[in-house]
């Protein structure tokens, strides 16, 4: 029934790996344990696992195993667990807990929340949200598809889940960027439609859209949870269906 794709980069050491297999056969819930590995990347893993007729693919590990799972099950009927090590506090919020133990006991009482994932166009994916990596204030163009937003970005954050940003439409992505402020180049941008964008002092604006083209002068990094996902320029949307994700009671 159950499918562990273990990111061994994440244990600390070998008997952490131990610890876990031994709780989760305390709860009930042991299955079998798969690692990638130069001869079986993390997508071939869930392949595997669904070729095998398992109905809950569990990574072990980050932000990035949680993202590389999410991409091949969205849309799926079979379910993603997570079993969080070093995963980012917007994840943690996503799946209820940050905890190994807490998300073990979760993968047993399986409660299922369906829920959208950002999706790129070099096939990367995101639960939680991108940031550009920025050094310093940077030109950045940002492409809708009703107007353009430029601006001399300081940050800029899109979000498929975020504690800090309110989510409003759960097929939308959250679209943060700050600029350098109003004495400099600040954000120019041609509004319409119900999800569009919110213009507030200090160069600080939040746009709604399913899908935006985003550009720098320069290639830039696209980082979740610490991590390179992608880079400029790049399409980013969210996905058109539904990943069946296992969460604690609180989420």
């Amino acid at each position: 029934m159950y499918y562990y794709i273990f990111d061994l980069k994440k244990c600390r050491k070998h008997s952490q790996v131990t610890d876990i297999k031994n709780y989760l056969a305390s709860l009930g819930i042991s299955g079998e344990f798969t690692y990638p590995s130069a001869a079986a990347s993390v997508e071939e893993l869930v392949d595997l696992g669904l070729n095998k007729k398992y109905n809950t693919i569990v990574g072990v590990g980050g932000d990035e195993i949680a993202n590389r799972i999410a991409s091949k099950l969205v849309g799926q009927s079979e379910v993603m667990g997570l079993i969080p090590l070093e995963t980012s506090n917007d994840l943690n919020r996503l799946i209820g807990t940050g905890n190994w133990k807490d998300a073990a006991e979760n993968l047993r009482y399986r409660r299922v929340m369906e829920t959208r994932i950002g999706l790129t166009a070099n096939g990367s994916s995101f639960l939680t949200d991108l940031n550009l990596d920025l050094k310093n204030p940077t030109e950045v163009t940002l492409e809708f598809r009703d107007y353009l937003v430029q601006a001399r970005a300081t940050s800029v954050v899109i979000s498929n889940f975020s504690e800090r940003i309110k989510k409003i439409a759960p097929d939308h992505l959250d679209i943060e960027v700050r600029s350098a402020g109003p004495k400099q180049t600040g954000i120019v941008s041609a509004i319409s439609g119900l999800f569009g964008g919110k213009k507030e002092a200090l160069g600080y604006s939040v746009f709604r859209a399913r899908s935006l083209r985003l550009f720098t002068n320069s290639q830039v990094n696209l980082k979740s949870g610490g991590y390179v996902l992608a880079k400029t320029p790049q399409l980013i949307e969210s996905s058109d269906e539904d990943l069946r994700l296992i969460v604690g009671k609180k989420t």
